[in-house]
């Protein structure tokens, strides 16, 4: 069924989220918000993993994402698949819009990988290392190549991003683990009422079963639902 998230919200493996015109959604993979997920409007994206771990896997097949990894240990790999291209990060930060039968994949810190995909949907064997300050535009079963560098303006709006999840973090209680206020409205260009999902207080524990806690959702009245849980 499809459910509305709340803050605090406790995801499982292999659930769906999907969101509408204007909404966006952030997912924390850990207490300490090191490891976030924002998913952006009119997008949808399956939580493939349960929590970060040697090989961390999320699905994306429609609209755009952004991942912030501060916290992956030596050898470990963070891997988004979507139907054009598949990125994966071992270092720290980057994010992927798709569009129609294009992957765009931006790298804003480290270094990433990027591969396309065959006519038969694996992973083609050569993969293209890019580095920070770059993005590569790649098409439905095509070798990843036509790269170009970011634009100020590119950076200045994931500087703001890392601003928010920051001053987020800043309200996490380091010994005990549990959240702290949440009060972040997203920019909506409709002029219509919005409910904020905010000030919850969870406990964060280890178990399996859980892939992430929902920092916050904007949603807007009457439009879709933004999640759907989903079994694959």
């Amino acid at each position: 069924g499809t459910i509305i998230p709340s803050v605090g919200m406790m995801l499982n493996e292999q659930d769906k989220i999907m969101t509408g015109d204007v909404s966006f959604v952030e997912v924390a993979y850990d207490g300490r918000l090191k490891n976030v997920v924002k998913i952006n409007a009119n997008s949808r994206a399956v939580l493939e993993s349960t929590r970060i771990k040697k090989q961390t896997n999320l699905f994306l097949d429609k609209g755009e994402i952004l991942l912030k990894l501060d916290n992956l240990e030596k050898g470990s790999t963070f891997k988004v698949r979507t139907p054009v291209a598949i990125a994966g990060v071992r270092g720290t930060a980057f994010g992927i819009q798709i569009k129609e039968k294009q992957a765009l994949i931006t790298d804003y810190e480290s270094q990433i990988f990027v591969k396309g995909l065959t006519e038969d949907f694996v992973e083609m064997k050569e993969e293209l290392l890019l580095n920070d300050g770059w993005k590569v535009q790649v098409a439905q079963f095509e070798k990843p190549s036509r790269v170009e560098r970011l634009t100020p303006e590119e950076r200045a709006a994931w500087q703001a991003w890392l601003s928010t999840i920051d001053s987020l973090a800043k309200g996490t209680a380091v010994n005990n683990t549990h959240f702290g206020s949440l009060t972040h409205i997203g920019e909506t260009l409709l002029q219509k009422p919005l409910t904020l999902l905010s000030m919850m207080i969870m406990n964060i524990t280890s178990s399996a079963s859980i892939l992430a806690y929902m920092l916050y959702a904007v949603l807007i009245l009457g439009t879709e639902r933004i999640m759907g849980r989903a079994r694959l």
